[in-house]
């Protein structure tokens, strides 16, 4: 007698097939987050926003007047970067501007808070969405007795401490 042929078919259970289509499912969803996230850091990327690390150290280390632009009180310095601030022909940020306030804390020891504030319109590329408009604040404590001294040598008092 000749021994019957068994047949041994591997075949997936069902139970191991959900499972291989639960970890793809899982694994596009992860890569499709992933590229949403690198689009979304691009269009970041690619919008430029004004730098107030940049603005605020300019202001730490400008001359005061007469010598330099930096004087207590609220100012628009002139700068070449921004449109607004009489900006050159091709500013940087052609619909941005900055302001600068510096009131002193203790005038005769030359500390002073120094407020940078920046108005920016972004303009989209479509022109059927409107423009909108964003503000930036910096804030910092700056120390400056060559500040204190050429306002109160000057024989100015200094333009006061006009608060936001």
């Amino acid at each position: 007698m000749i021994p019957a042929k068994t047949s041994s078919r591997k075949a997936f259970t069902l139970a191991e097939v959900l499972v291989a289509v639960a970890i793809f499912v899982v694994a596009i969803f992860s890569i499709l987050e992933l590229v949403n996230q690198t689009l979304n850091t691009v269009r970041a990327i690619q919008r430029q926003t004004p730098d107030l690390g940049a603005l605020a150290g300019r202001t730490l280390v400008e001359a005061p007047v007469p010598e330099g632009e930096l004087e207590t009180g609220i100012t628009d310095p002139i700068d070449r970067d921004f449109g607004k601030n009489l900006g050159a022909d091709l500013p940087i940020y052609p619909n941005a501007m900055w302001q600068r306030e510096i009131f002193p804390l203790d005038e005769t020891n030359g500390l002073y808070q120094a407020s940078i504030f920046v108005e920016d319109e972004i303009v989209p590329k479509n022109k059927s969405i409107p423009s909108k408009f964003v503000e930036y604040e910096l804030r910092f404590l700056m120390f400056r007795p060559d500040l204190a001294e050429a306002e109160l040598g000057g024989g100015d008092s200094g333009t006061g401490s006009t608060g936001r």
